[in-house]
């Protein structure tokens, strides 16, 4: 679910530059591990799983403005490396399609990866407790919380999308004039409007977030839900992918 959907020059090199080395070193020590009968075995199905990452990730969830990603799912049914190479994969596409940009494609796969991985962990220590399905809602409800908190404190701090307003109090403006006491009324009103145009950014702000937290938290509960649904799905079909996941 979450995806920095920001354009290349945004985002300081310091922030794409490290991503991608991180990026790159997982993938080769995730890759070093997948060798034998779990490669063939796994590796149609992280394909098949990431073609329905790019489609689920191009089309919004209706009047809700997010998407689902499927990246815990990958995690829990094709294991943790194939999961973070099926997210830089589904992640190089969608750049080249301009879903973000180029330099993001490294943040972008840490935070599915990350997702896959972490979900990955999480299923298979609470399966054996509390069940194949409330397993899956959980891993995806924790994973998608911790990668969209994390999402969004790259965005503050990376792109600097946090910016203070610039608040002048009278006695701010006295000490600009060298001490002079005499307010006109034109320049009274301008700072009472200013005061009042601050308070309403400030109320449009709340505002805004609120509907903002409303809108994620309803991302990752339908996510969670199809998650669910779909791992409910296999362990009838095919219990020996859980199995595997569990018992991997």
């Amino acid at each position: 679910m979450s995806h920095i959907h920001l354009p290349d020059g945004v985002i300081s090199p310091v922030w794409w530059i490290t991503a991608w080395i991180i990026c790159i070193t997982l993938l080769w020590l995730f890759a070093r591990k997948l060798q034998g009968d779990e490669l063939r075995r796994k590796t149609p199905i992280a394909g098949v799983i990431g073609a329905l990452m790019l489609i689920f990730m191009s089309l919004p969830l209706g009047f809700i403005p997010v998407h689902l990603s499927l990246a815990v799912l990958s995690g829990i049914l094709a294991g943790p490396g194939l999961g973070l190479i099926a997210a830089f994969a589904v992640n190089t596409v969608l750049a080249l399609m301009g879903h973000g940009g180029f330099t993001t494609i490294g943040i972008n796969t840490l935070l599915m990866g990350g997702e896959a991985v972490l979900g990955y962990y999480l299923f298979k220590a609470a399966s054996g407790r509390i069940g194949a399905v409330i397993s899956a809602i959980t891993a995806n409800i924790i994973a998608l919380t911790l990668s969209t908190a994390l999402m969004i404190v790259i965005v503050s701090s990376a792109a600097g999308l946090t910016q203070a307003l610039p608040i002048h109090s009278h006695d701010d403006h006295g000490q600009a004039q060298h001490g002079q006491a005499h307010i006109d009324e034109g320049q009274y009103t301008e700072d009472k409007g200013s005061e009042q145009s601050i308070e309403n950014v400030q109320f449009l702000s709340l505002a805004g977030w609120s509907a903002v937290t409303l809108v994620i938290l309803a991302g990752i509960f339908i996510e969670s839900l199809v998650t669910g649904l779909i791992v409910r799905f296999f362990s009838r079909v095919r219990p020996d992918l859980l199995d595997s996941a569990v018992k991997g």
